[in-house]
């Protein structure tokens, strides 16, 4: 069996990975991850009851284990698992754990070990894996905190050891992943440009260092630290122009690809990142700062999952004498505080609003002090921003302010205020450093949803501020929605199935749009003029069409266009809706039109990474590569954690295809399998860039697994399938990988 817990929690029998089992409830998983994790594949049955149940009684916390191995023994084969009165165990040989094997191979001296470490190391630990149980939510950050350090020095082992390296591709891309954790960890950054200096050369380095330290100035309002600087003087100073060659020359490996040049001092150089500055087109008049961005972007967000704007809220809901389903107040449901006096003859808001209170941030000094200053305006920022977006209900400051100094107990505060959250913080100031801790609670379970912890030398309110609120903001898409979607799990009212079907769209795979589609119909069943849903199945099939997950993509656009142009009818502020239509209209013919679509989206929500991105893809396939490929990158640094990253890196991986980069169009699309595997544009992509860079036996290896999308095409058909324009680079390798002749 192959258990994944590194990025995205998966499980899958050995001889089909792609197909994974879909266990029945989310302890399940969390049991097998434990058990995965521990030393000797086994925990008592008391350690496992406390771990999952620990809010429960002992009898109920047993029982509940008990139910969770007899789901678990419907799902896997019986050799795999073992049970006895006191002991669960795993049967060791018969598992594969990536994290576990990553952690091993990552201490590694051998060039085979490492090299699998890095193939192995597609994210951090149980990604967006949320349980609620406090003792297993521990355990989480110390296995998080762990791997995070077995990476960082599997990264400098690349640095310090050239001649383990391999494949210095699969060295890049396990540096980027790891940046990808903590894209402001400047220590990390470090090892990158180190490593980008030795294989893509000086000039690639100080093109990446020197747009980190933008991202730095503008995001944080600070410099680089010395170590940083004087790695780049170190750099500057060298006699590099070119990348250097990956193994050293006592070590023969075979990389694929040829590599070129001279070797710099590798042992004095660091960090890399793509611009932070938005690609300037005629319908971007200017850069909002660093909180309006993130206060945007969760805007977006929220829009999407279920808020509505644009309607009267009977309309929307489509409530009224000839509905068929009485709201919750008449059937003896208390009423919803959250519901505005101008609707309160109507039914309730549309799920996704979140009531939330933001209570002073302390500081450790006293009112007198001037961290208490800075604590004040802290306060103020968030609460000003969070107060402008659409699904959120804020308390006022007033009524915040006056819990200030008091010893707070958050579940009495949530029942008081019928907050659904609640956000604190403190901010230190000594010397010449700020500190600020911020904590998102829920007040229901006391349980900490999301935590972060900022330091900067010198007290730049603005660049920490704009850095908590866009870690906020971050936090929120990839936790807080799939919470307040298991919170809805049993709601079947159209709004409540409506938001749960964002959240499935959020998956960015077959499985979890069929999941979504099917949550949009029933939410189209009870309400047929739920917008939420209308605009959710738009999305099902632009995306389908997009990502040629079936054999009938024209299909799919047709109807979504068909479905986004009512729903903009209705909406024609909603920047979704305009995406989608445009990525419906993402072809030759109509790439005008989609243009002006994504233009519009973006005007209404400028922090729209989805649609910089999609921008990017459009003026690449029309030949403006170099513009394109700015907005590609932007879209990576608004939403370095983004899901729909492997798609954004088959973008980036086609514009190199374009310019004839082959070895650098090879890493991109790797790096788009490794995040996820069973996107087929990138194992197009991929194809196309072994066939040109004449490696033909590789692009007849990936060619074998393209067609596992398509199984019932005909090679001919394959290139006009996934190639996209006939012009293309992609095309034309897709058309030399499956001639007749090779």
């Amino acid at each position: 069996m192959r258990l994944r817990l590194l990025g995205r929690f998966g499980v899958a029998a050995p001889h089909d990975e792609s197909m994974p089992i879909q266990l029945p409830t989310k302890k399940t998983g969390a049991l097998l991850a434990y058990l995965g994790m521990s030393s000797d594949y086994a925990a008592s049955r008391e350690e496992l009851a406390a771990l999952l149940w620990g809010g429960c009684s002992d009898q109920q916390a047993r029982q509940s284990l008990r139910q969770a191995l007899a789901l678990l023994r419907k799902e896997l084969p019986s050799s795999v698992f073992m049970t006895d009165t006191k002991i669960v165990r795993l049967d060791a040989p018969s598992w594969s754990i990536d994290a576990r094997e990553f952690g091993s191979f990552a201490c590694s001296q051998s060039a085979e070990d490492l090299a699998r470490a890095a193939r192995s190391f597609t994210g951090d630990f149980l990604s967006g894996f949320i349980l609620e149980e406090e003792a297993f939510e521990e355990w989480i950050s110390g296995q998080r905190t762990r791997l995070q350090h077995a990476a960082a020095q599997l990264c400098e082992t690349f640095v310090r050891r050239p001649d383990l390296v391999i494949d210095p591709n699969q060295a890049l891309a396990a540096t980027d992943q790891l940046i990808a954790l903590d894209p402001l960890r400047e220590d990390w950054h470090r090892l990158a440009i180190a490593l980008y200096a030795r294989y893509r050369g000086k000039n690639e380095a100080l093109s990446r260092a020197s747009n980190f330290a933008g991202v730095l100035q503008r995001e944080l309002g600070v410099a680089p630290e010395r170590e940083t600087r004087a790695m780049l003087e170190t750099l500057r100073s060298a006699d590099v122009a070119a990348p250097i060659p990956g193994p050293s020359e006592g070590v023969q490996h075979d990389t694929g690809l040829p590599l070129n040049g001279d070797r710099p001092d590798s042992a004095a150089i660091a960090p890399a990142i793509t611009p932070v500055v938005a690609p300037r087109r005629n319908f971007l008049t200017r850069r909002p700062d660093g909180m309006t961005v993130a206060a945007l972007a969760l805007a977006g967000i929220l829009v999407a999952a279920g808020t509505f704007a644009s309607e009267p809220l009977h309309t929307i809901l489509g409530l009224g004498p000839s509905t068929s389903f009485p709201s919750p107040t008449a059937l003896g449901a208390p009423p919803d505080p959250w519901r505005s006096p101008a609707a309160a003859h109507e039914a309730q808001l549309p799920k996704g609003i979140i009531p939330i209170v933001v209570l002073p941030f302390a500081s450790p000094g006293g009112s007198d002090e001037p961290g208490q200053l800075i604590a004040d305006m802290f306060t103020d920022d968030l609460t000003n921003t969070l107060s402008r977006l659409p699904s959120f209900r804020v308390i006022s400051r007033q009524t915040a302010r006056s819990y200030r100094s008091q010893a707070v107990d958050v579940a009495r505060l949530g029942t008081e205020l019928q907050v659904r959250y609640v956000l604190e913080g403190s901010v230190r100031l000594q010397d010449d450093n700020l500190r600020v801790n911020v904590e998102l609670i829920n007040p229901a379970t006391r349980l900490s949803v999301w935590s972060g912890r900022v330091e900067r030398r010198g007290a730049d309110r603005q660049g920490v501020r704009d850095e908590i609120v866009s870690r906020l903001a971050r936090e929120l898409q990839f936790e807080v929605l799939p919470i307040e979607s298991q919170q809805l799990s049993n709601d079947f009212d159209a709004d409540a199935l409506a938001y749960r079907g964002w959240a499935a769209l959020s998956q960015v795979n077959l499985e979890g749009y069929k999941e979504a589609l099917a949550l949009f119909n029933k939410a189209l069943e009870r309400d047929p003029k739920n917008l939420s849903a209308q605009l959710g199945i738009g999305a099902y099939h632009a995306r389908m069409g997009a990502q040629v997950l079936d054999t009938e993509p024209g299909g799919h656009r047709s109807k979504a266009e068909e479905i986004l142009r009512q729903v903009l009818v209705r909406d024609p502020e909603s920047s979704q809706a305009h995406f989608y239509l445009a990525l419906a209209l993402n072809r030759l013919p109509t790439l005008p039109e989609a243009l002006e679509h994504l233009e519009r989206a973006i005007k209404i929500d400028p922090s729209d990474a989805s649609a910089h991105a999609q921008i990017g893809n459009s003026l690449i396939r029309s030949g403006k590569v170099s513009e394109g490929l700015e907005h590609v990158r932007y879209a990576m640094l608004l939403s370095p954690r983004d899901p729909i990253m492997p798609v954004w890196l088959e973008f980036a991986g086609n514009a190199e295809l374009e310019v004839g980069d082959y070895r650098e169009a090879i890493a991109m699309f790797e790096r788009s399998i490794t995040i996820n595997p069973n996107y087929p544009r990138s194992w197009a992509g991929l194809v196309a860039a072994y066939a040109l860079a004449n490696h033909p036996g590789e692009a007849r290896r990936v060619a074998a697994k393209l067609r596992t999308f398509a199984p019932n095409l005909e090679n001919e058909d394959l290139p006009k399938h996934f190639g996209r324009s006939e012009n293309s680079k992609l095309h034309e390798g897709l058309v030399l990988a499956f001639s007749p002749d090779r």
